[in-house]
């Protein structure tokens, strides 16, 4: 499971051989690796992680994931028993007319001859007790080969669990800071509901004092209704996310989770290592890997098909049989039996043809993935570092709309000013303080993209 088993194996397919670089193009230089095991803890929230471990427990496409386990596990079993001694106990009892047991023997029956008649039943017994075992000698090793290549894709299955929990423990993470949006954006529509009617107060009282016209009530009347629509849609965005994450715990949707309505700070960034690391660090490539490993092993079987078999085997037991009275006998044998495959109507040599094409595809999709893996870190890299200059910027511009904002208020309070500065930079203040928690989010999901993308070692 590492950089050179991969360029093998490329070699061995004849396919070009992707180059990776010692660093990531967006990490910062001489950023080492760090360990990435339960990389949600770095946020500091026990919710989170209750719910982690809850839905790692119950989670169905986890436990589908496990139950492959088991499939490969009787998988192993299977693949070792041409390697075992074979055992069988044979028993068998006969009974027929006498008659038909002398017709057996050329004769013309049983029960008459030169001593004369002889009293005899009409029906004959005969009973019979084998024990077989055989044994296949491996001369060629194929078959330890073909076991051995079992116990790879029970790695791989196992594998595939660690990358199931990888990608569960993404989704739950991220639907949990989903949750923590739409109560954060539920709780901003409820100060611009509570914003907007205090400024219609202040609208209706001027008017009423003639220092407003109809127009501006009548305008901010419309802003504090479309305020107050705001208020369904996060509602209903949070149930959404709130069913979302029931599911991913393997439970009903219908619970209500507690979860803050404030966006944590961003953890420190981790280190990322080099491309080559991730071989080892993400479950998904482990998993590719050790069923590579199993492939080229299957090609040596096929290989070796084309060898002679032998197979050692011994028999013995008692035989009896009834014609008026019981007489008995043991016997025994053994054989040791050389079978050569002269023709197979081209069945071994199309399964060889198989197993290297089986060999070339996994060669080709572990290096397709691992391309794909640089790519996810790198874009994780970028997006974390464009989308942190997002959230600055939003919060300088919400900054100097709320200063226009309240001097635009303060002008219009005393008379100086008209209403419309004022609903323009009203506007411009709530807005922004959306796309504040927006960009924030998003950037909290580039930071669990890059978790993911990392691995879980």
């Amino acid at each position: 499971m590492t950089v050179s088993l991969l360029l093998a194996a490329l070699v061995l397919a004849a396919d070009p051989t992707p180059e990776m670089g010692p660093k990531f193009a967006n990490a910062p230089s001489g950023a080492t690796r760090a360990s990435n095991q339960s990389w949600w803890t770095r946020f500091a929230d026990p919710e989170l992680n209750k719910l982690v471990t809850r839905g790692s427990g119950n989670n169905f496409s986890v436990l589908v994931a496990q139950s492959r386990i088991d499939e490969a596990d009787a998988v192993v079993a299977q693949q070792l028993s041409p390697l075992l001694p074979t055992a069988t106990w044979d028993t068998s009892l006969t009974t027929g007319p006498l008659d038909s047991l002398g017709f057996q023997f050329g004769g013309g029956g049983v029960g008459g001859g030169a001593m004369g008649p002889v009293d005899l039943p009409n029906l004959y017994w005969q009973a019979s007790s084998t024990v077989n075992v055989g044994l296949g000698i491996d001369v060629t090793g194929k078959n330890i080969l073909g076991h051995r290549a079992a116990k790879d894709d029970r790695k791989a299955a196992q594998h595939d669990v660690d990358a199931q929990r990888q990608a569960l423990a993404s989704q739950i993470t991220a639907t949990y800071y989903d949750l923590v949006t739409a109560r954060a954006q539920l709780a901003i529509t409820a100060d611009q509901v509570e914003t907007n009617e205090r400024l219609l107060e202040l609208t209706q009282l001027k008017f009423e004092t003639g220092q407003a016209n109809a127009v501006d009530v009548l305008q901010q009347r419309q802003q504090v209704a479309a305020s107050k629509v705001q208020v369904p849609r996060a509602q209903q965005q949070l149930r959404a996310f709130e069913q979302r994450m029931a599911v991913l715990l393997g439970e009903t949707p219908g619970q209500s989770f507690d979860t803050p309505s404030t966006l944590p700070a961003l953890p420190a960034r981790p280190g990322v290592g080099a491309p080559s690391e991730l071989l080892r660090a993400r479950p998904d490539l482990r998993a590719k890997t050790e069923r590579l490993e199993a492939t080229e092993k299957r090609t040596k079987v096929s290989k070796r098909s084309f060898a002679p078999d032998l197979r050692l085997s011994a028999r013995g037991g008692v035989q009896a049989i009834n014609v008026g009275d019981w007489s008995s006998q043991g016997f025994w044998s053994a054989t040791a039996t050389l079978s050569v495959p002269l023709s197979t109507g081209g069945s071994t040599y199309a399964g060889m043809r198989r197993a290297k094409a089986q060999q070339r595809t996994a060669s080709r999709d572990l290096s397709q993935s691992t391309l794909v893996a640089v790519q996810e870190v790198e874009d994780a890299l970028l997006r974390e570092t464009q989308q942190a200059e997002v959230l600055a910027l939003y919060k300088e511009q919400h900054a100097a709309a709320k200063a226009a904002f309240e001097e635009s208020r303060t002008r219009y309070a005393e008379g100086v000013a008209e209403y419309l500065p004022v609903l323009t930079a009203l506007a411009s203040v709530q807005r922004t303080e959306f796309d504040i928690v927006t960009a924030h989010r998003d950037l909290i999901a580039a930071r669990i993209d890059l978790y993911t993308a990392l691995g879980d070692r």
